[in-house]
């Protein structure tokens, strides 16, 4: 039966002939050629993103890096993205940031190391002087923990003739994170940094945003209030999030992780008060200056008639005093006092807590039933232990029954949802680790595969080869030796 099946094959090629065989071949190694790279390319090592968002200047310096080191690259998104193997990223940053590439494409100081310097403008140094400080800020930026990049504009104002006034410098940053947020701990050292750095700035004049928008620190007015208007609620937002945080950790600590629900609302008073007082203490007298005067006079009456004798010179020299005396003697003295004051101060900023409202919402105990696929049971919390709970979340938030405050901790049946089996989440882990993108991508070129080779490239060959048996029979037919003729009716006989 084999040896059947082998003639007949052999039968079959010598019929279809050299050409259509060869015909054949060669299709059928094209399709191979084609199904084995698709099937490569589709199931070889994924790309990686290596740089994105470079400068093309840029891009041609790091493409031509990688083809020295023998790394093959791929550019998407007009050349601005370059990807790479995926086990070979690590290796080609490494190597690339020995090199200082990329940069960013920001410029620093290095700006002024070109010659061409000297015939500048008074203009253009500025400008040049205003990138590069505006380069190495966003150099220096992008080298925190959790910033891929930065981006920094300064505006510096000139000091303008004869003007009284001068403009404040300002920044604006943007960042790009490579974590969800920074901490405000970051968010204060980048604006004492920039401010730092700038001459004239204040961090109250620096606005920072990430690459989503979304603001981290608004300026503020020489007040301290927030020109934007946006920080008012991000801070109310900010305190209610940590007093809810505080609650919640305080109750799951005893209640368990998952059975506290807290919500916070506080109204805020983010008025900014100055008061200044004199005060003046009567009994703290302190001597400052003390004044002295004395002054001592004497008078004296004669006793003798008056007569024209006194009037002579001898007489009146002669004359003695027989009248009484008068001595008048007078001291005053004058004491300065000092005193004591003092002068207070007080400066109030807004922010301050008006008035605080807390809910809590607490579950019950559950409790499993006895039997395998018995139902759990809930109880309801002892009344010792709410109130033990309430006590523990009023000091938590600092409760203060003169400005309103309200907590109340209330214990109820929370609405949970059906847990899924063990099997199910151990199918899910098994799809989380799987590549189902790759997956798919292989199975549709399998399956691209079979069907050119069942649907195109098997009828193509079968009609090949059908051609080739059926050739000898034509060619017998149209060229091969005639069969005899039947005699004439009028031929004589042979």
């Amino acid at each position: 039966m084999a040896g059947a099946r082998v003639n007949g094959l052999s039968n079959l090629l010598l019929k279809a002939g050299p050409t259509r065989l060869f015909a054949a071949l060669g299709i059928t190694a094209v399709a191979a050629a084609l199904i084995f790279t698709l099937v490569l390319r589709m199931g070889g090592e994924s790309k990686a993103l290596l740089f994105a968002g470079v400068d093309m200047r840029e891009a041609a310096a790091i493409t031509q890096r990688l083809e020295q080191a023998d790394i093959q690259y791929e550019l998407r998104g007009d050349g601005g993205s370059i990807y790479v193997a995926r086990s070979r990223v690590l290796d080609a940053r490494m190597m690339l940031s020995a090199e200082g590439l990329p940069s960013r494409g920001s410029v620093g100081y290095e700006l002024f190391d070109e010659p061409d310097a000297l015939g500048q403008t008074q203009f253009q140094q500025n400008i040049n002087r205003l990138r590069a400080l505006e380069g190495e800020l966003a150099r220096t930026i992008s080298s925190i923990e959790g910033i891929s990049s930065a981006r920094v504009h300064l505006v510096l104002p000139e000091r303008q003739l004869f003007a009284r006034e001068r403009e404040q410098p300002s920044a604006s940053i943007v960042l790009g994170l490579r974590r969800d947020a920074l901490s405000p701990g970051q968010v204060r050292a980048i604006r004492n940094l920039v401010a730092s750095a700038t001459p004239g700035l204040t961090t109250n004049r620096v606005t920072i945003l990430d690459e989503a928008g979304r603001l981290l620190a608004a300026a503020s007015d020489e007040n301290g209030a927030d020109i934007t208007g946006e920080g008012v609620d991000a801070r109310q937002a900010a305190v209610e999030e940590r007093i809810r945080r505080t609650v919640t950790d305080i109750v799951e600590g005893v209640v368990g992780a998952g059975n506290a629900r807290v919500q916070v609302s506080a109204e805020m008073d983010f008025n900014r008060v100055s008061e200044t007082s004199q005060r003046f203490d009567p009994e703290g007298r302190v001597v400052r200056s003390t004044s002295t005067t004395e002054s001592t006079s004497s008078n004296a009456e004669r006793g003798q008639a008056t007569s024209a004798a006194l009037n002579t010179p001898d007489a009146a020299a002669g004359a003695t005093s027989t009248g009484p005396q008068s001595n008048d003697n007078s001291s005053q003295e004058t004491v300065n006092y000092e005193i004591s004051s003092t002068t207070r101060t007080e400066v109030s900023e807004g922010g301050r807590v008006r008035r605080l409202s807390v809910a809590v919402a607490v579950d019950g105990v559950m409790t499993p039933g006895e039997g395998e696929n018995a139902a759990a049971s809930w109880a309801p919390r002892s009344a010792e232990d709410m109130q033990r709970l309430q006590a523990l979340v009023r000091s938590a938030v600092g409760f203060n029954a003169e400005r309103g405050d309200v907590v109340e901790v209330v214990n109820t049946q929370f609405a949970r949802a059906m847990a899924p089996g063990a099997e199910a989440q151990a199918g899910g882990g098994l799809l989380e680790n799987l590549d189902t993108m790759r997956i798919i991508e292989i199975v549709a070129a399998l399956i691209a595969s079979l069907a050119f080779v069942f649907f195109v490239l098997r009828p193509l060959i079968g009609a090949l080869m059908r051609g080739g048996a059926n050739a000898a029979p034509q060619a017998a037919l149209a060229g091969g030796p005639h069969p005899p003729a039947l005699p004439s009716p009028t031929a004589p006989p042979c």
